[in-house]
């Protein structure tokens, strides 16, 4: 198997990349060119008015984050290797809704719009895929838009964490990414001294552990039960 075949492979299953044909996504990332990031490097800005290009990440972590109008950082969400970002802004030529960050020294692959358009948009076969994968994104805001209204602060600190949990290792506790308290508040929709207190209660409780900056969660059964139900 060749590394493109390999990068292929990766590309995450709900990405838009994925509504492509096997052969176009393979000339597509043909065209693409390879950049690292060091951590808190900046690839895509929010309120840029030119986005010519998506990014697919190839190893490392990015953040995506944007800034409220009372100037308060919202992590809208985390990506992982083969997770695809930027890429709205190639369909509709608007200006970039929000910031893409390297959480960590990351490696991407910088595809640009031109080289998108010719092997996506002037296919009529790849527009379902495309809109449905779409639809799959407007879903996601929406669970996101419905946590925020009506949940308190500790189901919602449950949620975030549950979604840093890795799905397919239940046995491992560590969030992905390795946020700080500030960046979790932000991922939670929380202060930040909100997220200290409710952590020191879960520490008490054996429910999670704080190690320096790492954070590792003990009783994630219980953490999923507070993400889903809530705590009324």
């Amino acid at each position: 198997m060749t590394e493109r075949d390999n990068l292929i492979e990766q590309v995450a299953p709900d990405s838009l990349l994925r509504a492509l044909e096997p052969a176009q996504l393979e000339e597509l990332l043909r065209s693409s060119n390879r950049r690292d990031l060091k951590r808190g490097e900046v690839i895509i800005s929010q309120g840029d008015d030119v986005g010519d290009f998506a990014v697919v990440l190839l190893s490392g972590s990015l953040k995506i984050s944007m800034v409220s109008v009372n100037g308060r950082e919202i992590i809208l969400n985390y990506c992982s290797p083969g997770d695809v970002v930027g890429e709205i802004t190639l369909l509709d030529s608007g200006p970039r809704t929000a910031s893409v960050s390297a959480a960590e020294p990351s490696s991407v692959l910088v595809i640009p719009a031109p080289a998108f358009e010719q092997v996506a948009l002037t296919n009529p076969a790849s527009m379902i895929g495309l809109l449905r994968a779409m639809a799959s994104r407007l879903r996601q805001l929406n669970r996101v838009v419905e946590s925020d209204r009506a949940f308190s602060m500790a189901p919602r600190l449950a949620r975030a964490m549950v979604r840093l949990l890795d799905p397919e290792d239940r046995e491992n506790g560590k969030l992905r990414h390795n946020p700080s308290q500030g960046d979790l508040g932000a991922f939670a929709g929380l202060a930040r001294e909100n997220v200290n207190r409710l952590l020191a209660e879960w520490e008490d409780q054996g429910i999670v552990e704080r190690n320096g900056r790492g954070l590792e969660v003990r009783e994630r059964e219980y953490l999923e039960f507070l993400a889903e139900f809530g705590d009324d």
